[in-house]
């Protein structure tokens, strides 16, 4: 669910779901979408977020 949830938003282009870690990494355009749109819908959905932005060139 996490991972329809994320593609869905404009911009995302990988998930990565990391379940014993309880983590997710998410690659995105960063002129079409951003972290805090990304943490927001997270957010709605009744999850917890914790933002580590990371820049991948």
């Amino acid at each position: 669910m996490v991972t329809k949830l994320i593609t869905s938003i404009n911009g995302v282009s990988r998930v990565d779901i990391n379940i014993p870690e309880r983590t997710v990494n998410v690659a995105y355009d960063s002129r079409v979408t951003d972290a805090y749109v990304i943490q927001m819908t997270l957010l709605k959905a009744g999850y917890k977020t914790i933002e580590e932005p990371r820049r991948v060139h």
